[in-house]
This record gives structure tokens, C-alpha cells and sequence, in this order.
């Protein structure tokens, strides 16, 4: 999830993640807010917000190098 966020600039994440910043805002202070792309976001926004702005975290983290590696396992069954 997030690899969408690849096609953005790094000045476009900025600014992404500014505006979802003020829409959580408004949002605390009981307020409804619309976005630079026009959608309206109320109260019931807010969950997919914050999974946003984490998700535009961690790609500005990827970008800078500051990503947190993956850990991988295998997990080895056995045969029947």
C-alpha cells in the first residue's frame, strides 16, 4: 500500500501532506474541510487520514534513506 505515492514529487508529497495536515485539523476543531483536489473530508475521514499521512511518511523516509528495513521470514512446512 502506498506505491501510489511514487508518481508524486517530492514538493508534491510536501504539499499532500500539508493539506491532509490541515484537513486533520479542522477536522479536531469540529470542522469540515475540503482538500486542494476538492473532495470534503468530515469526522469520518479521519482514520484514512492518519493512514495517509503515514504512508506519505514513510515515503519521504524511503526517499530520504531513512526507511526502516523489512524483515522477511520464511516459514519451512512440512511435506505430507
Amino acid at each position: 500500500m502506498g506505491s501510489y505515492l511514487q508518481a508524486y514529487t517530492d514538493a508534491e508529497l510536501e504539499e499532500l501532506s500539508a493539506d491532509y495536515k490541515k484537513a486533520l485539523h479542522a477536522l479536531a476543531l469540529g470542522q469540515s474541510y475540503t482538500t486542494h483536489g476538492g473532495a470534503q473530508v468530515t469526522r469520518t475521514n479521519v482514520k484514512g487520514i492518519k493512514a495517509t499521512l503515514a504512508e506519505i511518511a514513510r515515503e519521504m523516509d524511503r526517499r530520504a534513506g531513512k526507511a526502516a528495513p523489512r524483515i522477511v521470514g520464511t516459514l519451512i512446512g512440512r511435506a505430507n
